[in-house]
């Protein structure tokens, strides 16, 4: 067995690692149209214009409709765009470590299974029959 089939599924024979296959069938798999799935450029555009414009409309309500002074309203914003961001950036970290959906997590899996699928490729078939009984 060659080094560059490690990485690849059984009955692959191509060279390409299966983590980049993996990459560009989740592009694919993503049910969220291409201006919200933040996978795409064109929702990392759509979201960072939404993160431009949300607070400018927040300040124009504080400034204009509520009558708060505009630095005043400037510190709100301010304020509650770090605790929103914060936080959104804590939950998905927490959720990622939940799922076990990190870098490191997914390298030693695919490492893990790289091994087992190795051995058991050097076993005999009566090897591999009695480990699994």
């Amino acid at each position: 067995m060659n080094p560059s089939n490690l990485y690849s599924s059984p009955g692959n024979n191509s060279p390409e690692p299966e983590q980049s296959k993996s990459k560009s069938k989740s592009k694919s798999n993503s049910n969220l149209p291409m201006l919200i799935d933040p996978g795409t450029k064109g929702g990392a555009l759509f979201l960072s214009l939404i993160l431009f414009v949300v607070p400018l409309i927040l300040q124009f309500y504080l400034t204009v409709i509520q009558h708060m002074d505009s630095l005043v309203s400037g510190k709100f914003i301010s304020f509650g765009f770090i605790i929103v961001a914060m936080g959104a950036w804590t939950g998905s970290y927490l959720i990622r470590v939940k799922n076990k959906d990190m870098t490191y997590a997914k390298q030693l899996k695919s490492y893990e299974d790289a091994v087992i699928e190795k051995r058991l490729s050097e076993l005999g078939d009566d090897e591999v029959e009695k480990l699994l009984k």
